[in-house]
């Protein structure tokens, strides 16, 4: 099933080119003719406005990391999506932007592995401190808000975001764009946030998917420090926290969580799928839409949801079958009061919800979910290649068809993962 997944999430992760490219671009080519053989010396050399194309190779560098994008509004795309790999060697970092990047600079189509965050001095002491290492793969930094597109970010590491750090000691605002990226394998069981840490940013996190991301506070993501993240049609499977947030770590921050499938995560201690914290103010509203919570385990409390000092909404979402020693479905403490609208508990165990919380309306709370198979689309019992061959009919923009199984409006990838993992016969 995780297999099926991450073949999925690598098919969507190298998609064409989102956009035309300009005439006469610059072109790098670390083994044929080109202009220059190193992505770094054609981005010394571009001007804003230019594009830059990468032929299929391997990417490395001798500094710190392999490209700094130097405050540029260039278009840096790979010719064939999923060819051009920036490689840090598992010692230097991916990319890094720190002046003033905005969604003009734009990086798609790239692999960005192997990558392990480089040394900085945080606190100017001259000494090399153990987690004085942030964003293995790409760091953005005082302020700058570059647009990520289809890229896959694939074994990186770092103390802080093993794929991705956004922010930094000064408290600048970044809010980069990322969409159509696949995260797989990032982070470690020592790592705060897995994939992505965004520290007081306010990054927009679109139509991505973690996979199998390893953390010790937020397996694939750790939002922190009044950080507003938005996260639309996002899928997080199988990713792993040593400690609390199997999927995603919440401290004193409001992310938008919309759309999202949240499978397979895992908590060493306490929310299987996302802890949510804010114990100096309990002023952060994490915000749930849409979203299904479906076969988490926390070894502690919360299968799905764990909440400590804060009230996060959830509208429109589903807690099925999840599993944790008390709360299967949420627990909340310490005074914690979430806002239910719309939203399905069903069975998970021990219980459905632990804890105060607040009744909006239109809720259903049962101990058992009632038999549901939307994979089955021709209605024999089963998902099998039937199945799939009727998804295949229905793919692209579609109304309220039955294989568009997240509702989105579009039968695509998410929904060929969601049948994936429902294949076989019918419970």
């Amino acid at each position: 099933m995780i297999r099926t997944s991450r073949i999925v999430a690598r098919a969507l992760a190298i998609t064409a080119l989102a956009s035309p490219l300009v005439a006469d671009p610059l072109t790098v080519d670390d083994d044929g003719p080109a202009d220059f053989d190193s992505i770094q010396a054609a981005v010394d050399f571009a001007s804003d406005g230019d594009v830059v194309l990468v032929a299929p190779g391997t990417y490395t560098s001798t500094d710190d990391q392999v490209v700094d994008l130097e405050g540029k509004r260039i278009h840096l795309a790979a010719t064939i999506p999923g060819t051009a790999i920036i490689d840090g060697e598992s010692f230097r970092r991916g990319v890094r932007c720190r002046n003033g990047e905005t969604a003009k600079t734009v990086i798609e189509g790239f692999v960005v592995r192997n990558c392990r965050a480089s040394w900085y001095d945080w606190n100017d002491n001259g000494a090399i401190d153990f987690w004085e290492y942030f964003g293995g793969g790409f760091w953005n930094r005082d302020g700058s808000s570059p647009t990520i597109r289809a890229c896959l970010f694939d074994g990186n590491d770092a103390e802080y975001g093993g794929a991705i750090l956004n922010g930094d000691e000064n408290g600048s605002i970044c809010r980069p764009t990322i969409v159509d990226c696949a995260f797989l394998d990032n982070g470690s069981s020592a790592c705060l946030g897995g994939a992505i840490y965004n520290w007081g940013a306010e990054p927009e996190i679109t139509d991505c998917q973690f996979i199998e991301n390893r953390g010790f506070f937020g397996g694939a993501v750790l939002n922190f420090d009044g950080s507003r993240p938005e996260f639309r049609d996002c899928l997080f499977q199988a990713n792993t926290a040593a400690s609390d947030g199997g999927a995603m770590y919440n401290d004193a921050s409001s992310p938008l969580v919309r759309g999202c499938i949240m499978e397979a995560n895992a908590a060493g201690d306490e929310g299987g799928a996302v802890f949510n914290a804010d114990p100096g103010s309990s002023a952060a509203i994490p915000e749930f839409i849409d979203c299904d919570f479906f076969s988490n385990v926390a070894n502690g409390e919360g299968g799905a949801i764990h909440n400590f000092s804060t009230s996060p909404t959830l509208e429109g979402c589903s807690l099925r079958e999840n599993v944790a020693s008390i709360g299967g479905g949420m627990h909340s403490w310490n005074g914690s009061n979430p806002r239910l609208l719309d939203t399905q508990a069903c069975g998970n165990t021990p219980d459905q919800i632990d804890g105060p919380w607040t009744d909006d309306g239109g809720n259903d709370i049962a101990p058992a979910c009632e038999a549901d198979c939307i994979t089955d689309l021709d209605g024999d019992g089963s998902t099998s290649g039937a199945d799939l061959g009727l998804l295949f009919v229905s793919w692209g923009s579609c109304g309220n068809c039955p294989a568009d199984f997240n509702g989105d409006g579009i039968v695509d990838g998410k929904d060929l993962g969601v049948l994936f993992i429902g294949w076989g016969d019918c419970d």
